[in-house]
């Protein structure tokens, strides 16, 4: 039997502001934070955060197939990674709880779904990616001062709905995040 992949549906709007700090802290942490404009809590899915028009590939000529590969490669990397990151932050921050294998599990298959239908990978090559996302994210989830951290970060997105590029990296930058 297929288990269905995990639904990033959120609670309530706490939630959903823990799963989109998760991300923005992700951003920082894959070192994309040059991808996006801004996150915010008045969009739906992945308008939550607002990439820059260098996040989406459109092909460029001039990249060598090669290129082509890494540079979709190491987008594919940032989505699971925001992936993981929204549903940490919701599990181990918010929810003060820990991950279990279900939750590992519908995490990894639905980054297999999005591997293998963005770079045509399959479930052993998505496999050492996912770990490496994964055990980096929930060392960092398990940290005391980080966890303190999104709470702080949770709570200022909320007040203020919309944080740009620059809010975000100061937050961050405040609490020594970054």
């Amino acid at each position: 039997m297929k288990e269905k992949p995990i639904e990033m549906r959120y609670r309530d709007e706490l939630d959903k502001s823990y799963g989109v700090a998760g991300m923005a802290l992700g951003l920082t942490v894959f070192e994309a934070e040059d991808l996006f404009t801004a996150v915010t809590l008045d969009a739906e899915g992945e308008g939550c955060i607002q990439f820059t028009p260098e996040f989406y590939f459109a092909g460029n000529p001039r990249l060598s197939p090669r290129g082509a590969w890494q540079y979709i490669l190491g987008h594919y990397r940032i989505s699971v990674g925001l992936a993981v990151a929204n549903a940490l932050c919701r599990r181990m921050v918010l929810d003060n709880g820990t991950v279990d294998d279900r939750l590992r599990d519908q995490l990894f298959n639905a980054a297999c779904a999005d591997g293998l239908d963005s770079c045509q990978l399959e479930r052993d090559e998505v496999e050492p990616i996912f770990d490496e996302v994964f055990s980096n994210l929930k060392r960092l989830f398990n940290d005391s001062r980080v966890r303190k951290a999104m709470d702080a970060f949770a709570d200022a997105l909320q007040q203020r709905r919309t944080l740009s590029h620059i809010d975000v990296n100061d937050i961050l930058q405040q609490l020594n995040l970054v």
